[in-house]
C-alpha cells in the first residue's frame, strides 16, 4: 500500500473548528480583536471617564456576582485575574464599615458620647471619601504628564476575548472578557497590540513612529523605530508607576488629614439638621457650604493651634508636593540621552587590538 505525502483535506473538520472570531451575517467583524484582544484607542480618546466607569462597574459586578461562586465550586476556569478583581469587594467593604462604625453606634451611647461619637465619625466618613479621591486623582499628576509628552498612556486599557472550557453546568456560554492594560506588566507589554494598529496609523510601526518623535530620538539609522523606542517606553513606565504610586499615598494621606479637622465638625449630612441650622435648600447651597468647610479645613491643616500638628501638616503637604514636582521632573526630561543602549555599551568594552576566536 503506498500512501502520498500530503496535506488531506477535510471540509467537514475545516468548516467546524476555526481559529478567527467569528463574522456576523454581513461578513463584517463586529470588533477588531488582535490575538484575542481589542485594543480601546478610540473609546480611550472619546469618553475616557465613562470609559473608566464602565470597565469598573463591570468588574465590581462580576466581582460580587461571578467570580465568588465560580471560585466557591472549584471551577477550572476560575484564574489569577478574577482573584485579584475580587479584592475590590473586601476593600469597599472595609471602607463601609469604617464610615458605619461610629455614625451607626452612636443611639447606643449617652447624650454626651452621642455628640462626641457623631463628630469623629462624620470626619471618619469625609476622610475615607477624601483618601479614596486623593488616591486616584493624584496619580494623574504623574500619568497625564506622561502621556502629552511622550505619547505614552499607561492606562490604555484592552479587552480580552477568553475560551472557557465546558463545564457541567455551564456548556454554552464558553466566552468570557477580561478587562487589562497593554502596560499593565513592565516586563512583559503587549507589544503585539500597538503593531499594525489602525487607531495610529497605516504603517506597521505608526505608534513607535509616534512616540520616538515626541522623545526626539533619532531613528533614521534603524531599520524600525520600534528598536530604539521600546527601551526608553520601558524606562518611562517604571518611572512613572513608581512615583505615582509614592505620589497617591501621600497626597490620601493629606486628604484624611484634611477631613480630621475641627471646620468639618461644623456641617451635617442629614437634610433636615441642614435645613434647620444651615438654611440649606438645595444641592447648589449644601455644595457652597461644604467648600466653605473644605478651605477652612485646609488652612487648618497647616496653621492648626497646636503646633505640632501644624508642623506634621506642613511637612506631610510639603512632601506631597515635592515627590510630585520631582516625579513629574524625572519622568518628563530624558537623562539617558548620551549614554547609548547597552549594546553600544557592550561593544566599547571589546579591545579591538586584541586577536578574537569565534567558536
Amino acid at each position: 500500500m503506498v500512501y502520498k505525502v500530503g496535506v488531506q483535506q477535510n471540509s467537514q473538520f475545516s468548516n467546524t473548528v476555526s481559529f478567527a472570531r467569528k463574522k456576523d451575517k454581513e461578513g463584517k467583524q463586529p470588533e477588531v480583536y488582535i490575538n484575542d484582544a481589542y485594543l480601546m484607542v478610540k473609546e480611550r480618546e472619546e469618553h475616557p471617564l465613562l470609559l473608566n466607569a464602565k470597565i469598573q462597574a463591570t468588574r465590581l459586578k462580576d466581582a460580587v456576582t461571578t467570580y465568588p461562586k465560580k471560585g466557591l465550586k472549584g471551577s477550572k476556569n476560575a484564574n489569577f485575574y478574577e482573584f485579584l478583581t475580587m479584592g475590590t469587594v473586601p476593600y469597599l467593604i472595609g471602607s463601609g464599615m469604617l464610615m458605619a462604625v461610629f455614625n451607626f453606634a452612636s443611639k447606643y451611647f449617652n447624650t454626651e458620647a452621642c455628640t462626641k461619637s457623631l463628630k469623629l465619625g462624620q470626619k471618619m466618613a469625609i476622610g475615607v471619601v477624601f483618601y479614596g479621591v486623593a488616591k486616584t486623582l493624584s496619580k494623574k499628576l504623574i500619568e497625564l504628564p506622561v502621556k502629552w509628552k511622550h505619547g505614552i498612556d499607561v492606562n490604555l486599557p484592552y479587552k480580552k476575548e477568553i475560551k472557557e472550557i465546558p463545564e457541567e453546568d455551564n456548556k454554552n456560554k464558553l466566552v468570557k472578557y477580561e478587562y487589562h492594560k497593554a502596560y499593565e506588566s513592565v516586563d512583559f507589554p503587549r507589544w503585539d497590540l500597538l503593531y499594525d494598529n489602525s487607531n495610529f496609523g497605516e504603517e506597521r510601526n505608526a505608534y513607535y513612529d509616534k512616540i520616538a518623535e515626541k522623545m526626539h530620538l533619532k531613528t533614521g539609522d534603524l531599520t524600525s523605530s520600534d528598536q530604539k523606542v521600546k527601551p526608553k517606553i520601558k524606562e518611562k513606565l517604571i518611572q512613572t508607576k513608581l512615583f505615582s504610586t509614592i505620589v497617591s499615598y501621600l497626597w490620601a494621606a493629606t486628604g484624611v488629614g484634611i477631613a480630621m479637622q475641627e471646620p468639618f465638625e461644623h456641617i451635617s449630612f442629614v437634610p433636615r439638621k441642614l435645613k434647620l441650622e444651615y438654611g440649606i435648600k438645595n444641592p447648589l447651597q449644601f455644595v457652597k457650604l461644604f467648600a466653605e468647610r473644605f478651605k477652612e479645613s485646609c488652612k487648618s491643616f497647616i496653621n492648626n493651634n497646636n503646633k505640632s500638628c501644624a508642623l506634621a501638616g506642613r511637612i506631610l503637604l510639603g512632601t506631597a508636593i515635592g515627590v510630585t514636582l520631582l516625579g513629574n521632573f524625572k519622568t518628563l526630561f530624558d537623562f539617558n540621552k548620551d549614554r547609548g543602549s547597552k549594546n553600544q555599551a557592550a561593544i566599547s568594552l571589546i579591545d579591538k587590538s586584541k586577536e578574537k576566536v569565534v567558536c
